[in-house]
């Protein structure tokens, strides 16, 4: 399985649009991990992201 982590900043306000589309691509793809944070979430869920990035394949920050 390969762990896509996106964190949006600037655009935070896309962060549900890009939610929607990660589902849409694991449903075509369930292989897929890709999990969607806000750069809010780094100081409220710190350690969500951490934990997600730490096994992440891929780290895109939007």
């Amino acid at each position: 399985m390969k762990r896509i982590v996106l964190i949006a900043g600037f655009e935070s306000f896309n962060a549900d649009l890009y939610r929607q589309a990660a589902q849409v691509a694991i449903s075509r793809c369930p292989e897929l991990d890709i999990r969607v944070f806000s750069d809010r979430d780094l100081t409220a869920k710190p350690d969500e992201v951490a934990t997600a990035l730490q096994d992440a394949d891929v780290f895109l920050p939007v």
